[in-house]
């Protein structure tokens, strides 16, 4: 987990510097996501300006059945007086959707601490948006917008015309 944080914040540093060297103050993030893909965009005016695609994310992992992601058999430890199991209770297909969310906190976290972003749109499905809430909250400093939707495979073009329909823009 450590080597994606530290992976994040090395691709911050370049966002940060392409942006800044571009002159650009994309002042708009959108994240557009889903519990296997994501795209950070950004934009500085949402009537006229253009979406520009800054980082794109795949979690094959997500995509996985169960039996893919879990070993044969949960494993089993001895202590001095009892065998105990090794098995988590949890489903493995949460616990990617969990390390895949964390990574975009990470994302969204390492852009707000650069100040690269006054007001965030997350368009996401619902229960994708709230594993993400959970390892991101939005400072009440920053407007934020949620659309709880699946737009990821919409071409930039159909998703500009989608936020100005969804935002009255």
């Amino acid at each position: 987990m450590r080597g994606i944080l530290k992976e994040t914040i090395i691709i911050i540093d370049i966002l940060v510097y392409k942006i800044k060297k571009q002159g650009g103050d994309m002042t708009i993030w959108i994240l557009l996501a889903n519990s296997a893909e994501a795209k950070v965009l950004a934009t500085d005016n949402l009537r006229v300006g253009e979406l520009k695609l800054l980082r794109e994310f795949i979690h094959p992992e997500s995509r996985k059945k169960i039996s893919e992601l879990m070993t044969d058999k949960p494993g089993h430890y001895k202590t001095d007086t009892n065998a105990h199991s090794a098995y988590s209770k949890s489903n493995p297909k949460d616990v990617e959707v969990e390390h895949f969310a964390l990574q975009l906190a990470h994302e969204l976290k390492a852009g707000l601490d650069h100040n690269l972003f006054k007001k965030i749109i997350i368009i996401a499905p619902a229960h994708f948006y709230g594993v993400l809430k959970k390892h991101f909250d939005v400072p009440h400093h920053i407007e934020e917008v949620h659309i709880l939707k699946d737009y990821t495979k919409y071409t930039l073009g159909k998703l500009h015309v989608a936020l100005k329909d969804h935002l009255l823009v």
